[in-house]
């Protein structure tokens, strides 16, 4: 291998660390403005979950995938910022596993996961959103806009996270 072959691979291994660590900087969230893409997904019981459903509620929407130990990592903390805000939160976790809701419902059962899971396969609502590496995390906001996106995994029942919610709640 070449000097420049090893300075590649370099690089490619320091870039898939400080994206896959956890909180990679000091900023919880990455704000944006962007009408969240219109979609509809299968829950893991088969039942049509749509985007419209999320008028008038705040949604975090967390894109991973059940062979993600970061991604999995979040799944507890999901659970508690729904648990917190069960009335006017709206929380998911879409499980970008190739083969859909039949593995992902046998994991989420097994390890009593509580958190609604949405299963998109072929990533096509994955890819709308702008999400090309897992766990990459959502805020929309309640006219449909997404106005913040974590990537990596975040303490989602932790302070910044429950002041990110409540704020958009106030709006």
């Amino acid at each position: 291998m070449g000097p420049r072959a090893v300075l590649l691979a370099v690089c490619l291994a320091i870039l898939a660390v400080s994206l896959c660590s956890g909180q990679d900087s000091s900023m919880f969230v990455v704000p944006e403005h962007t009408p969240e893409p219109a979609f509809t997904l299968l829950d893991i019981y088969g039942r049509t979950v749509s985007s419209k459903d999320f008028a008038g509620r705040v949604a975090v929407v967390s894109f991973g995938a059940t062979w993600c130990a970061s991604c999995v990592s979040e799944l507890k903390s999901l659970e508690r910022l729904q648990a917190r805000f069960p009335n006017d939160l709206l929380v998911y976790f879409v499980a970008l596993d190739g083969r859909g809701e039949k593995d992902v419902k046998q994991f989420i059962d097994k390890h009593g996961f509580r958190v609604a899971t949405l299963t998109d396969p072929r990533m096509a609502v994955a890819h709308e959103h702008g999400v090309r590496w897992v766990p990459v995390t959502i805020v929309v906001d309640r006219n449909g806009v997404m106005v913040a996106r974590a990537i990596g995994p975040r303490e989602w029942d932790g302070k910044q996270a429950v002041d990110l919610v409540q704020s958009l709640m106030k709006r």
